[in-house]
Parts: structure tokens; sequence; C-alpha cells
């Protein structure tokens, strides 16, 4: 039983691929979707498992392995009686805000009140101590930077009348203060709210899609077959999750007992990475996350 929630937001700095395996269409690796909206997701078991690859390395000694496998459960391979299950757990990242190229002001980040709502009732839930998020109307912007013309905005190729909002503006407010310690890049001037359909269309359709290619070392030229597409999530876009904590189940050690202790060891003593990498192409310098506290 988990007994507290930590929310937190994973801002992409660079270009993520957490993969949903092959299918047969345009793109051969797409990344994770929820099944319902089509929304880009990163499901809890990659979170979990990558934020767990990131921190294991950093525990030097036995006793400080002990306290990671109390809180994040024994590696697999273990004999049954000595087997320990995790005092933690993260729920699925949830898309909050998704980049997408304007004509004026470089990008936006676009959401829409599906998605703010849903936000605001998972907080609610959790029974966070956050602040929940404005809901502003559709076609609202936060600032006339991106306007290319009286109240009109182009995102990609297409054009949306929109209007200068004071809810928007607060919404941007809030989220700025969500992230300003962490994130140098100013929200206060990008935020567009559109129709939950136009976000719906832009998060299918404008992620990035790369050719990828093995070079045969002899010959210089591409491998029979070895070509394929690969979907990511472009940097930028930031989704939400909830860290949970429960006490350290079975018989724990001096210092790592209860749910406080696991708060403890993760939270007040800064161990939980700042920073990482999950999925694919991490050779390539890809998938780096940060994470940044509610």
């Amino acid at each position: 039983m988990y007994t507290k929630s930590k929310p937190f937001l994973l801002h992409a700095i660079t270009s993520v691929h957490a993969g949903s395996g092959s299918e047969i269409g345009l793109v051969d690796l797409p990344i994770q979707r929820e099944k319902h909206t089509g929304f880009p997701k990163i499901e809890s078991s990659s979170l979990k498992g990558a934020i767990r690859y990131a921190m294991e390395p950093k525990c030097v000694d036995t006793e400080e392995m002990k306290k990671f496998e109390l809180i994040f459960g024994s590696k697999p391979g273990r004999n049954e009686s000595d087997t320990q299950s995790s005092a933690i757990a993260f729920s699925d990242a949830r898309l909050l805000l998704f980049p997408v190229k304007s004509m004026r002001g470089i990008f936006a980040w676009i959401t829409c009140p599906q998605v703010l709502n849903r936000f605001n009732d998972e907080l609610t839930l959790n029974q966070s101590n956050a602040d929940t998020l404005l809901v502003p109307e559709p076609n609202s912007v936060s600032s006339d930077r991106l306007l290319v013309s009286n109240n009109r905005i182009v995102l990609e190729e297409y054009s949306f009348e929109v209007k200068e909002s004071k809810k928007a503006q607060m919404l941007a407010n809030q989220l700025s203060n969500l992230i300003k310690q962490d994130l140098q890049i100013d929200l206060l001037d990008r935020i567009v709210v559109l129709d939950d359909d136009d976000f719906s269309d832009f998060v299918k359709l404008s992620t990035e899609v790369n050719a990828r290619i093995k070079v045969n070392p002899n010959t210089g030229t591409v491998d029979e077959g070895a070509l394929w597409y690969e979907e990511n999530v472009p940097p930028e876009t930031i989704f939400y999750s909830f860290l949970y904590l429960g006490k350290v189940r079975g018989k724990g050690i001096e210092g790592m007992e209860s749910d406080e202790d696991v708060e403890k060891y993760l939270i007040e003593e800064n161990r939980f990475p700042s920073v990482f990498q999950l999925g694919g192409n991490s050779t390539l310098g890809r998938g780096m996350l940060r994470k940044i506290w509610v």
C-alpha cells in the first residue's frame, strides 16, 4: 500500500524514443501511445527501469545496495527466499505540453482542455498539495508574440483564429512557476490552448519520424533490408507522472523501513536523478529527460 505521492514533470531535452515494438506500417518503430486517445506516453515500467538504471551505479557499497533494493526491489534471478518487492511505484507519464513549430516565436507549447482537466483530476485523486491548473477556453493564447496578424496564428502549415486570453496568461504563469527553477525557457509567451480534436491531430501527426540505415562496411552502401523508420517524441515535450511511496515491504533495516525513510532517501537526499536517459538510441545521445518536482 502506497501512502504518499509526489507529482513531477519530465522535460524532453532531446528526442525521446520510448518504443512500443515493431509494427507493419509506415513507421517501423513507433513510440508508446495511449490506446484510447492516441496521445504519446511513457509507460511506468519504462520510466521506473530508466530511473533504476541511472541510480544503481551510485550504490558504492553493500549497505547502500541493500537500501536501494529495499526501495526498487531485488534483481531478477534471486532465490525466492531472497526476493524483495519494491517500496515505490510510478504512474505512466502522460502528455501535458507538446511543442509545435510556429511561424512566429519559433515554436509554441500546445495543450487542450481535456489534457488540463485530466492533469487536475489526477492531482486531486492523488491528494497532491500542488495547485490545479486553470482550463482556458479553446483557441486562446497567452501572448500576442505568436500572432501573425490580428487574432491568427500559424502552427506547422495550419492557421488558427485565436484570442489573447487572461486565463491563458494565468495558465502560462502557473506553468512557468512550476518549472522556472529548473528550465531556462520562458513559457509565458508560448502557451496555446487548442480544441481537443486539433490537439489530438498534432500529437499524432507532428512527432519526429527519422529514417535509419545500416551501412555495409565492405561496400559502403546500405545493407539489404537495413532501412527502417523510427518515431520520436520531439525535444521540449513535457510529460507529468507521479511517484508513489510506501513503507519497505517485509523487514527493513535501520534507516530504511518507513515511507518517510524512502522519501528521505530519494527526495530529501536528492538521489532521484535530475537528468536521466530513457528509451532507445542512448548511444546517439537521445532520450535525455529532465525531472522537475511539482
